[in-house]
């Protein structure tokens, strides 16, 4: 018990592996005994370069130089140090090549600080990797920091036993978020999907590179998005109104419906430009990730790049305009033509969700034709020519789910317990053989529904609707249910039963296109790995610390496990350590101004000016000089084409 003990005070001629585990050491009998700890000097080999020897001190050894400024302070800051001796010094031993304790001095000349108070001592404040894991835990569930560290004081048995104060708990937020960010976004984003991929085997992402080799667009998907895609992916919103970044970037989301009609992703991208050939690479690698499994039905924003993109890529699929931004488009171009007698943009909205013949759509455009101006007209004529893709009657028989101007969220049952409400309102009238009429009145028992025309097919249990909502949804409207009903049917012919609206939609089983098994939740594994070890450890470390010494005898066991888990990963991972990534940059949007909006004064124009007039004369002059080391010039970057963009901070990559 006592040999681990021990090993927190620095004896003569105690070997240490490392520098870190001396310094270790020294920090720790630092915070045992009351006083703060630094680093100090270190001498190197001439011959290879190595540290031959270290010395550890006091936080109040030597004395505080002497500043110029000092006769100009109004109120300096308190001397804490008072050349105190108190150090370790460690020595290489070339024959074992482990560090030894040379010099060990432990008299101070100042008094220490009592253990309550030394984890106010700033070098003994340590945000631990697990605390630091914690801490980003909580911040992404959306756990004030305030909160979050009275949370995790109340685990350790107090703030003094955390180890760090509520300013640390910050500093370690704002540390990772300026870590994530120290080469730039794109090595940012580079960094966030290799972690990804180490944690998630079915995670991937492709990324795009221009000419210059920047990168220009990036796709990616995670296990939950690829099985999803394999369930629900039928019909697909692809939307690039999503946002954009700080470099004018778009976000395009590929989304849908699972079977309780829940919105679900099946992707994402990040383009620097929407042009045509930006949107067939992005449905290009969609599909790649996806082994090739198209959708029957797409609906995009009015963009003719992505029309064209789809024409090319996917030219068998169903292409529907969203309705919400024709919408918003019909407001912004219609709605000054409005009047007592006329409301042109309900007109509109008509032709958008109700007319189902084309000769009632063709007569309500021709009438809106005559109620606008030569600007309104040329807005109608723009949008007519994509008709197909938006109007009501020849988007009826489109698989799209119910999917129209925007997305709901019902559940399914709800949607068909209101279609079975309805067919027992209705009313059904054979006309010839296998074909009914259906319809219903209004509550006044006045105002007859348009009624429609059902055909039942006894020997192949089929039943077709004019309406054409089950081809459409994929759920029987109150006409197909009224016929059924009237024909004794009671059980719903299994093919007007989509898997995908059931319980069992998520019931098989997902293979990714290298023929595995795709996992939705990869990390859950290791939260229920991590789980076991808890519910192991804690029970253990609350029944010891009852009694100092089962406490030492739990504490100098846990010790030892960290010794051997160590030498465990040193010999499964190696010596070897990771290379830092290569500069990436994220290519620059043309038109993107980064500047402020605001007006600049004349004084700053003419400094502006002064300054690109002297740029323009060196330039010159350095133009007609040979470069000494053209190797070098490349190194450094001294060239124009690559574009370095710094400080992209508005790119959300969550983990």
């Amino acid at each position: 018990m006592e040999e681990y003990e021990d090993d927190f005070v620095p004896r003569l001629d105690a070997e240490y592996t490392t520098l870190d585990e001396a310094w270790s050491v020294w920090s720790d009998y630092g915070r045992r005994n009351g006083f703060g700890v630094r680093k100090g000097k270190e001498n190197k080999s001439k011959q290879d370069d190595v540290i031959t020897s270290k010395y550890y001190f006091c936080n109040c050894e030597g004395k505080r130089a002497i500043d110029k400024r000092d006769h100009i302070k109004k109120k300096g800051r308190a001397e804490t140090r008072t050349g105190c001796q108190a150090r370790l010094v460690v020595k290489l031993d070339r024959t074992t090549y482990k560090y030894k304790v040379a010099e060990f001095v432990e008299e101070h000349n100042h008094p220490l600080q009592p253990p309550e108070a030394c984890y106010l001592i700033p070098s003994q404040r340590k945000v631990s990797e697990i605390a630091c894991f914690d801490i980003q835990v909580a911040a992404s569930s959306g756990i004030s920091p305030k909160d979050a560290h009275e949370l995790h004081s109340r685990q350790h048995g107090g703030i003094r036993d955390l180890g760090y104060t509520m300013v640390d708990h910050r500093n370690c937020l704002r540390n990772i978020r300026k870590e994530a960010m120290q080469y730039g976004a794109a090595i940012a984003m580079i960094k966030y999907f290799a972690k990804r991929s180490r944690e998630d085997s079915f995670f991937k992402h492709f990324e795009d590179t221009s000419e210059e080799g920047e990168i220009s667009n990036v796709v990616w998907m995670d296990a939950k998005m690829i099985a999803s895609y394999a369930r629900f992916g039928d019909v697909v919103v692809f939307d690039t109104t999503f946002g954009t970044n700080d470099e004018k970037w778009a976000v395009g989301t590929f989304v849908g419906f699972n079977h309780l009609r829940e919105i679900v992703i099946f992707g994402a991208a990040l383009m620097c430009d929407q042009t045509r050939e930006s949107f067939e690479w992005v449905f290009t690698k969609f599909l790649e990730a996806h082994d090739g499994k198209k959708s029957n039905t797409i609906f995009t924003d009015q963009d003719i790049a992505i029309g064209l993109a789809l024409e090319e890529i996917m030219p068998d699929i169903r292409h529907g305009l969203c309705t919400w931004h024709i919408n918003q488009n019909c407001v912004k171009h219609l709605s000054t033509f409005n009047d007592e007698k006329n409301h042109i943009t309900s007109k509109f909205n008509e032709c958008l969700y109700r007319y189902e013949e084309e000769e009632e759509f063709e007569n309500a455009i021709k009438f809106l034709m005559e109620q606008v101006n030569d600007e309104g007209k040329k807005w109608l004529e723009f949008i007519y020519k994509s008709k197909e893709k938006w109007a009501y009657c020849f988007m009826k028989d489109a698989y799209t789910l119910g999917i129209p101007s925007k997305l709901y969220t019902p559940k399914v049952f709800e949607l068909f317990q209101a279609e079975v409400e309805l067919s027992m309102l209705a009313h059904i009238e054979c006309l010839e053989g296998n074909t009914y009429t259906v319809g219903k009145y209004d509550i006044d028992n006045k105002t007859p529904y348009k009624s429609r025309q059902v055909i039942w097919t006894r020997e192949d249990q089929m039943v077709s609707c004019s309406c054409k909502k089950f081809e459409r949804v994929g759920i029987l409207c109150w006409h197909a249910l009224k016929v059924l009903d009237r024909e004794d049917i009671k059980v719903i012919p299994p093919r007007y039963v989509l898997n995908r609206w059931t319980r069992a939609a998520k019931d098989d089983t997902i293979v990714d296109i290298e023929g595995r098994r795709v996992i939705e939740d990869p990390m859950l594994e290791v939260r229920n790995r991590k789980a076991d070890m808890f519910h192991i450890a804690t029970p253990l470390i609350e029944e010891s610390a009852r009694n100092e010494e089962d406490g030492h005898f739990v504490r100098n066991r846990l010790i030892e496990l960290q010794r051997d888990y160590k030498e465990y990963k040193k010999k499964k991972n190696g010596d070897g350590n990771p290379t830092t990534e290569s500069s990436l940059h994220l290519k620059k949007k043309n038109g993107g101004d980064r500047r402020s909006k605001r007006k600049p004064s004349c004084i700053e124009k003419r400094k502006r000016i002064k300054k690109a007039k002297n740029k323009t004369i060196s330039n010159s002059q350095d133009s007609f000089r040979p470069s000494t080391n053209p190797s070098q010039d490349i190194s450094e970057g001294n060239f124009g084409c690559f574009s370095v963009l710094e400080d992209i901070h508005n790119i959300r990559i969550e983990e």
